[in-house]
């Protein structure tokens, strides 16, 4: 989301740290900033908001909460005002018809407004963020959707016919958008319509009947709350994605809608100060109800890592917005209404964490493995059936878990060709051996062999199937197929597809009956020889060393390393590897060995020189030279 520097500012008295420190600042303890652009004297914060704090953060009034958690400032008390309605102005009548699907809606009247271009204080800051000016009631709407988050509408209410309703959509039926697309309406598409049909597409886009123009005085505002899914949906259907579909999606709060209508209310009576009001009409069937999460102070530090006090959880979470009480050994907290994302104790203990400051974490080594761990059954079978093949030529390859027919389809398949879930591998996995075979020439291969492991979907359900591919045809796979049964001792019970050269079978079959935990199984080592401590590993840079040498008669690179280890002991050497030998014939006919050791050199508390590393080198070519040893 784009965020403008100056309009968060308008939030504080005080001065907010320079765009570059801000975004830093923003980025450890809130959201990451993608970037900065210096446009007319002001700098536009583009933030990666993410999902989890959608639901409060998409507008500039959101990210201004975090600021002032973040760096302890105080935010301007709101100076909004709505003054009272008037007696004389219409009223409206509106209903809905679906209260899961609208959960709340506000509307009123407004007479005696005048459109017309917008003050340049409004202009500024829209096209700061990249919106383009309409004029002054639209640009207001605008305003407190990236003010405040919440989207609302204006209708020109003279346009408007009979009461409005907010309903499923009727097939037939067709609203023209106001950028005027042509949009079919179905009934899993949410509408605000009057009594000639659709006025617009209900939370995502307003319609053409009742758009604003230089001639409208009297408007109509709805300021509504929808339900997000529903929203996506109809975004994703039509093709149409809006500032305010954005923030439907991600499940505002319904409070949120009353503060809206204050706030616009506010607005268009600045811009326009003939304006008179109508009545508020607000259809709020479900309020949502207050929460209380309770959080063990224990679980916190524990989690964290930290021994805070509950003092400093209860200062870190009044700085967002986030009441919170003792009671006995636990913090009883009660999010704000817009705080939709926190509704588990983990969501606290993050909240306090990023406040408090993760870096704060102390480095500390983790315990030492209490009990060595046990093989997992389907991994072994299936990587000792993988190392077989391998081991005799084949290639392991990966299909589409999807395919054109099966048992199970897909809701919203992406293509007709993945409407299902795969029944067997042999599907997809057909194709692909003759696509390999078509392209062995390239591979300088006369025969392609390739296997698959993967899940397949049944009617009895899902389970893991193997299947082994030979081309070309006349090739068979009965001989693998043996090999791989006599080292599991026991038969795969699959089947041959579409002749000898390929073959599929259930794993899972295998599994239940295998004695997977036999010694003579389990690969060795794998149920044992395991380190029980963490190494931790340096953060600083290494230095590679090489020496080369002849050997006298007799010596061998086992004697040799242990020579250099000797040596190096002490002089942060982490690794001493042979990685060449070879024999010399000389003119007497006699031989020379000769060894090639790597060195690698580094330290867990410093970044070493050259000088230090050329320095134990010098000690280990000494010691060789006194063993008689040649360096070349």
């Amino acid at each position: 989301m784009l965020i403008s520097y100056k309009w968060l500012q308008s939030y504080f008295d005080e001065k907010l740290p320079v765009p570059e420190a801000l975004a830093e600042r923003l980025t450890l303890g809130f959201a990451e900033v993608d970037g900065i652009e210096q446009k007319d004297g002001d700098a536009i914060l583009d933030i990666k908001i993410l999902p989890d704090r959608a639901c409060y953060a998409l507008s500039h009034r959101g990210v201004a909460g975090e600021v002032a958690a973040l760096l302890g400032l105080e935010i301007k008390e709101s100076d909004t005002r709505v003054p009272r309605a008037s007696r004389k102005i219409r009223t409206v009548s509106v209903r809905v018809e679906d209260s899961n699907l609208c959960r709340r809606h506000i509307a009123r009247v407004i007479e005696n407004v005048s459109v017309g271009p917008s003050s340049d204080w409004l202009k500024e800051r829209l096209e700061s963020v990249g919106q383009r000016s309409i004029n002054n009631i639209v640009d207001a709407t605008n305003f407190v959707t990236l003010d405040m988050g919440q989207p609302l509408h204006a209708f020109d209410a003279d346009k408007v016919k009979g009461k409005v309703v907010v309903r499923p959509g009727r097939t037939g039926e067709v609203l023209v958008t106001l950028d005027g697309k042509s949009i079919s309406i179905d009934p899993s598409i949410m509408v605000i319509a009057d009594e000639d049909g659709p006025l617009d597409i209900a939370g995502i886009k307003g319609g053409k009947k009742a758009e604003l123009d230089q001639y409208t005085k009297t408007i109509l505002l709805s300021v509504a709350n929808f339900d997000p899914i529903s929203i996506r949906r109809t975004s994703a259907k039509i093709g149409i994605k809006t500032d305010a579909s954005k923030r439907f999606e991600n499940n505002l709060t319904t409070e949120r809608a009353k503060d809206g209508m204050d706030e616009i209310i506010a607005l268009i009576v600045k811009l326009c100060p003939d304006a008179k009001i109508g009545k508020e009409i607000d259809i709020y069937p479900k309020k949502q109800k207050k929460r209380r999460i309770a959080v063990p102070i224990k679980f916190v530090q524990g989690a964290l890592g930290m021994n805070i006090s509950e003092k400093e959880m209860r200062s870190a979470l009044s700085r967002l917005a986030l009441t919170a009480k003792k009671r006995g050994t636990a913090l009883m907290v009660a999010p704000p209404p817009e705080r939709l994302d926190i509704v588990r104790p983990e969501d606290i203990v993050e909240e306090i964490g990023r406040i408090v400051g993760l870096e704060r974490i102390p480095e500390t080594m983790l315990p030492p493995i209490s009990a060595l761990p046990t093989v997992n059954k389907r991994l072994n079978l299936e990587n000792k059936i993988r190392d077989m093949l391998v081991s005799d030529g084949f290639s392991e390859v990966m299909t589409s878990s999807f395919a054109s027919s099966g048992y199970i389809a897909i809701e919203k398949p992406l293509a007709s060709d993945k409407a299902y879930c795969r029944k067997d591998l042999w599907t997809n996995f057909h194709p692909v051996l003759l696509k390999n075979y078509s392209n062995a020439p390239l591979l300088g291969s006369k025969e392609i062999k390739q296997f698959e492991i993967g899940k397949v979907f049944t009617v009895k359900g899902e389970h893991t199937a193997l299947i082994i591919g030979l081309m070309p045809v006349k090739k068979s796979v009965s001989e693998v197929v043996q090999k791989i049964e006599k080292m599991l001792g026991m038969p795969l019970c699959g089947k041959f597809c579409g002749g000898n050269n390929m073959y599929e079978c259930n794993l899972d079959v295998v599994m239940k009956i295998h004695p997977l935990e036999s010694p003579s199984f389990i690969k060795e080592g794998a149920g044992g020889g395991f380190i029980k401590t963490f190494k931790p590993f340096s953060s600083y840079p290494f230095i590679v060393r090489d020496v080369a040498l002849f050997v006298p008669e007799k010596m061998d690179a086992e004697r040799v390393q242990k020579i250099i280890e000797g040596e190096t002991r002490g002089k942060d050497v982490v690794s001493i590897r042979l990685f060449d030998s070879f024999e010399k014939k000389l003119t007497d006919g006699s031989q020379k060995t000769s060894l090639a050791f790597r060195l690698v050199f580094q330290s867990m508390k410093k970044t070493l020189t050259d000088a230090e590393a050329n320095a134990a080198m010098e000690a280990v070519y000494r010691v060789l030279r006194s063993r008689r040893c040649e360096i070349r």
